[in-house]
């Protein structure tokens, strides 16, 4: 299988701080991989080096290559344009969702798919007919299609969850990145944020990376997960149902 994700000796750091230490690791098309581990072991900032870090440390040693792309040469090629070109094609969910309150949830979903289409259309929300019914499916998918019209900062937490899931949806894009997406959810809207995620990674041709806090959530999301511990990888192995207790064990 073709790797989308293949980093070697990678280090990372933000001055003299080293934040990823000699990482290596190789992920494939169409894998579910979790990365695990306590607070301040390297998840989030693995995550954040698979789009270039947006200025959040930088790559001091290795290589990482992302769906083709040594992230480390993009950052600095033509302008930033080579790691823009990289990012229309991985969709993310943050933890902080990254949604603008003001607009509609529609609205929110058919800033995916900005990509395909020039930044004045973007800017004054000239969005074709084609691209408003597929983002109306995609929010559909996700059950939330009679919210069409609603402010997203009028939905509840788990509905604004599976607004910033629409979107990665509509971007379709090939790899998709979600930072603790269950994150301050209550544990109702948590397990149908993770009932959803995991389904629409099934249904569609998609790499999924995600952190994930609470272990007993592998089973359900990740085919593979992979433990950090002070910035180094320490495990890596595949999901089943004793998965949890062991990286516990090892996370210990």
């Amino acid at each position: 299988m073709n790797a989308v994700i293949e980093a070697q000796g990678l280090q990372v750091s933000v001055g003299q701080h080293l934040l990823l230490r000699d990482i290596g690791l190789r992920i494939t098309a169409g894998e579910r991989v979790a990365l695990v581990g306590h607070n301040g072991a390297g998840k989030s900032t693995l995550l954040r080096a698979l789009t270039g870090l947006n200025g959040q440390g930088c790559v001091t040693r290795g290589s990482l290559r992302v769906l083709g792309t040594e992230v480390a040469i993009a950052g600095h090629a033509e302008g930033g344009r080579l790691l823009r070109s990289l990012r229309a094609r991985v969709g993310q969910v943050h933890q902080g969702l990254h949604l603008v309150g003001r607009l509609s949830a529609l609205d929110n979903v058919l800033i995916g798919g900005a990509g395909r289409h020039s930044a004045s259309w973007t800017w004054l929300r000239r969005w074709p007919a084609s691209e408003r019914q597929a983002a109306q499916a995609a929010l559909a998918r996700v059950g939330l299609g009679g919210a069409d019209h609603r402010r997203t900062d009028t939905l509840s937490g788990g509905e604004r969850q599976k607004v910033a899931i629409a979107r990665a949806l509509h971007q379709g894009a090939p790899l998709l990145l979600a930072d603790e997406p269950t994150a301050s959810l209550d544990s109702e809207a948590a397990d149908e944020v993770v009932g959803l995620l995991s389904a629409v990674t099934s249904e569609h041709p998609v790499t999924l990376v995600c952190v994930v806090h609470d272990l007993e959530l592998l089973p359900r999301l990740a085919d593979r997960a992979i433990a950090l511990r002070r910035g180094r990888v320490v495990a890596d192995v595949a999901v089943d149902a004793h998965t949890p207790a062991q990286l516990r064990g090892v996370l210990k």
